[in-house]
């Protein structure tokens, strides 16, 4: 039993809680901050051409697929950007895909992916996140740079918004022109992974493609961030430290990942698209139900092949993943981003793919 001369006195208790205060309230409050500037600078949603640029692009893009432009409001009264390309004999319960961009990029962007699945007459819906740059909209940064000086510092995509502007495009689909579930395809570019991943588990049936993501923002960013520690840091750590700052890298990084996702991705439900999880499309993988593919990119130096085998796992099983690695995922030579179709072997696999799941017939 403790007596009274044991016990820390109010002092020591003080002296002990005062630097653990000092600590946590700053990190604290930094959690609950939105970050409008910082968000700005994850998402790229103002990277694009300039506004004639793009305006030229949309309409060769228009003319190349026999698009139409047109806009959904989402369930938080947005509006997004959309082009719509009927296929050639826009059949009812035609199959659909519903094509979800990567960061730092638009709609236009996917014009070969849409293409491709063009030409076995399957109509498309191409999306432009809200918050990404539109020849519609007139966004300009103001005089002196600085986003959070300009009315539209919140102009800028989060998690939420990029689920919800998924859920937007596909109920165009689904309700304009009454195409069923397991005859919608959503196929997802690395950022457009997740929101493709989201309808997956939001629509059971849904069949799903992510293409170059990655399985967890935190995880890419532990990735990426580790690739910035050896090229930023380590050269101007002192020599007799060096030792040390490799002994602790994976624990800082860890703790820097941390801190970043957390100030910049919020937990919470919404009712009308899949739960806020900060982009964790492993969780995602787990929950979907319908036929689901994996692209990676052989030179990705932002996602590991490790990413493609963990979301493909995720979803079929750790056992089931030599029985399907022929069926279920490719690897496409090149670098981020790149286009699967450009290898007429690749392109093949994936009609067949394609064929085998009954979305083409």
């Amino acid at each position: 039993m403790l007596t009274l001369e044991l016990l820390p006195s109010p002092a020591v208790c003080i002296l002990i809680a005062l630097p653990l205060l000092c600590c946590c309230l700053p990190i604290r409050w930094a959690l609950r901050q939105e970050w409008p500037t910082l968000r700005q600078s994850l998402y790229f949603p103002v990277v694009g051409q300039v506004r004639f640029e793009h305006r030229r692009q949309r309409a060769r893009l228009l003319r190349r697929i026999g698009g139409i432009e047109t806009t959904v409001v989402t369930a938080d009264n947005r509006k997004v950007h959309c082009v719509w390309a009927p296929s050639d004999d826009d059949a009812a319960n035609g199959p659909v895909v519903l094509l979800l961009h990567a960061n730092a990029m638009v709609l236009d962007d996917m014009v070969d992916w849409a293409l491709y699945y063009m030409q076995f007459n399957v109509s498309v819906m191409m999306v432009t996140f809200w918050g990404y740059p539109d020849p519609t909209e007139d966004f300009e940064m103001p005089p002196d740079g600085s986003p959070d000086s300009s009315p539209q510092a919140s102009y800028c995509p989060s998690e939420s918004t990029i689920y919800l502007d998924a859920e937007a495009a596909l109920a165009y689909v689904q309700q304009v022109h009454r195409v069923p579930n397991d005859r919608i395809l959503a196929h997802g570019l690395s950022l457009g992974g997740a929101a493709a991943s989201a309808l997956g588990v939001h629509h059971q049936g849904l069949k799903v493609t992510v293409d170059q993501t990655f399985a967890s923002i935190y995880d890419v960013s532990v990735h990426v961030g580790r690739s910035l520690y050896d090229q930023l840091i380590m050269p101007r750590v002192p020599r007799w430290a060096r030792k040390l700052a490799v002994v602790a890298s994976p624990c800082v990084l860890r703790v820097a990942a941390s801190l970043i996702v957390r100030m910049l991705f919020k937990i919470g439900d919404d009712p009308n698209c899949c739960t806020q999880d900060r982009l964790d499309n492993v969780s995602k993988a787990k929950a979907i139900r319908g036929d689901y593919f994996v692209f990676y990119s052989e030179h990705d130096e932002m996602m590991p092949t490790s990413f493609a085998r963990r979301l493909v796992a995720a979803r079929y099983g750790s056992g089931g993943v030599q029985d399907l690695a022929r069926t279920r995922i490719l690897c496409v030579p090149g670098g981020h981003c790149a286009f699967f179709a450009d290898v007429p072997e690749l392109a093949e696999q994936y009609r067949k793919y394609l064929h085998q799941i009954g979305f083409l017939s």
